[in-house]
């Protein structure tokens, strides 16, 4: 009988941060820390998931890098997901951290066999990018911080 691998957990990539405002947040880190510049970006992904059912969502998002790691801020602006529930429940702050990977379905297969829901995921074309594959992993029962899948396909 053939046993699974578990795959790597590469380092963390990406700290993702709600926040009820993106262009405040932007200016706030980059007047006071020197962080930028920031990239913004509207995330209205193709193709969208919550809890496996299709779900619309739009996000505003700022994204700059710090060293190697890559700082996200998310302002929900429609649909009631998980970013706007974050919110309305803890308010502001760290809600995942996120992981770059090149092998997203052996992902999602663990996550399945370890008995790990997917809350949210997403595929979508971003321009400049690629191809963007994303899924939160519900992690947070132990710890409070999703895990975020990231598979960019720039190809």
């Amino acid at each position: 009988m053939e046993t699974k691998k578990q795959p790597v957990l590469p380092q963390v990539s990406q700290v993702g941060v709600v926040v009820r405002d993106v262009e405040q947040a932007m200016k706030y880190y980059t007047e006071t820390f020197g962080i930028g510049p920031f990239m913004t970006v509207d995330f209205v992904p193709e193709k969208h998931w919550l809890r496996g059912k299709p779900f619309p969502i739009k996000l505003r998002i700022g994204i700059a890098q710090i060293g190697a790691l890559q700082l996200e801020l998310i302002e929900p602006v429609e649909g009631d997901g998980p970013h706007k529930r974050f919110l309305e429940e803890k308010g502001e702050g760290l809600q995942h951290l996120g992981f770059f990977v090149d092998n997203y379905d052996e992902w999602m297969d663990y996550l399945k066999g370890r008995g790990i829901d997917v809350l949210m995921n997403a595929e979508t074309t971003v321009e400049g990018m690629g191809k963007v594959r994303a899924a939160y992993a519900e992690t947070d029962k132990r710890g409070g911080v999703l895990f975020e899948f990231i598979q960019i396909d720039n190809g």
